[in-house]
C-alpha cells in the first residue's frame, strides 16, 4: 500500500511529454531521419504505451492541473507533434485513434497548405491545410502554434517576434474558435526574451526538446519533451518514460 501511494504521489507530480515531426514511411533521399518515426514503430509504442496504463492528456489539461489542480489520470502523458505534416493526420491521427489517445499538434500558421520550406535542403512535404486543422479540431485533438514562418526566434527583433507569436495564434483561434495555450519553440530555441514575449501575446505555456520529465516546478514557458525518432527503441521509451521522473533538471 506504501508502495502504491509513493508511485501516486511521484505520477501526480511529474508528466512526461513526448515530441514527434512525421509519422511516415521514410524516404530513401530522407536527409533528416531523426524527423521520422514509421507507422509500424509509432503503432507499437502506442500499444505499448497503453498496455503500460498510460492515458494521454492535452497541454490544456496538463495546465489545468498546475494552475487549479485539476486532478489527471494515473500516468498522464503527453503526445506532441512540431511542424504540422499533413501525414500527421492522414498516419498518424488513424493510429492514435485506435488506441485511444489524444495529442496537440503545433503547427506553422502562415505556412498551411504549403511545404517545409524552412527546411531547404530536406524533402519537400505538404503540411496540414487551413481545413485539416479544422478537421483535427473537430475531432477533439488540441491545435497548439508552431509559430507563422518556423524562424530561429531568439534572433528575431522584438517587433519582428512579437508578429510571428501573436499572427500565428491569431490564425489559429481564428480556424477553431478555441484559445491557443500553447506554442512550440522552432528549433527549440528560446531564451528569456522570448518566454516573455510568448507570455505578453497570450500563451500560457512554451514546449522546449530536452530529454527529461515536468515537475511541479518546471517553467511553464520551458515544459521539457523527449524527441522520439526512428531510432528510439521500444525499451529506450520505457526507460525515458519511467526513470526520467525520478532524476532532477
Amino acid at each position: 500500500m506504501e508502495s502504491r501511494r509513493r508511485e501516486s504521489t511521484a505520477a501526480s507530480s511529474t508528466v512526461s511529454a513526448l515530441a514527434y515531426h512525421k509519422v511516415a514511411p521514410i524516404p530513401d533521399q530522407a536527409r533528416h531521419r531523426c524527423n521520422y518515426v514509421t507507422p509500424a514503430q509509432f503503432d507499437l509504442q502506442l500499444r505499448g504505451l497503453r498496455a503500460a496504463g498510460y492515458h494521454s492528456i492535452s497541454i490544456a489539461r496538463y495546465l489545468a492541473y498546475r494552475n487549479v489542480g485539476r486532478p489527471l489520470p494515473p500516468r498522464a502523458v503527453m503526445i506532441t507533434f512540431d511542424d504540422g505534416y499533413r501525414s500527421n493526420l492522414e498516419i498518424a491521427v488513424p493510429i492514435l485513434r485506435r488506441h485511444g489517445f489524444t495529442a496537440t499538434f503545433f503547427v506553422v500558421a502562415g505556412l498551411l497548405g504549403g511545404t517545409n520550406v524552412w527546411d531547404a535542403d530536406e524533402i519537400q512535404e505538404p503540411l496540414l491545410t487551413a481545413d485539416d486543422v479544422r478537421e483535427l479540431d473537430d475531432g477533439g485533438f488540441e491545435i497548439g502554434s508552431h509559430t507563422l514562418t518556423h524562424p530561429h526566434l531568439s534572433s528575431l527583433s522584438d517587433r519582428e517576434l512579437a508578429f510571428e507569436l501573436t499572427e500565428s495564434k491569431r490564425i489559429l483561434e481564428d480556424l477553431t474558435s478555441k484559445r491557443v495555450a500553447a506554442l512550440a519553440y522552432p528549433w527549440s530555441d528560446h531564451c528569456p526574451r522570448v518566454h516573455r514575449a510568448a507570455e505578453q501575446a497570450g500563451y500560457r505555456a512554451g514546449a522546449i526538446l530536452r530529454r527529461r520529465t515536468n515537475f511541479s516546478g518546471t517553467p511553464l514557458f520551458e515544459l521539457r519533451r523527449i524527441g522520439v525518432n526512428e531510432g528510439t527503441s521500444i525499451a529506450r521509451l520505457a526507460w525515458d518514460l519511467a526513470r526520467l521522473r525520478f532524476r532532477g533538471a
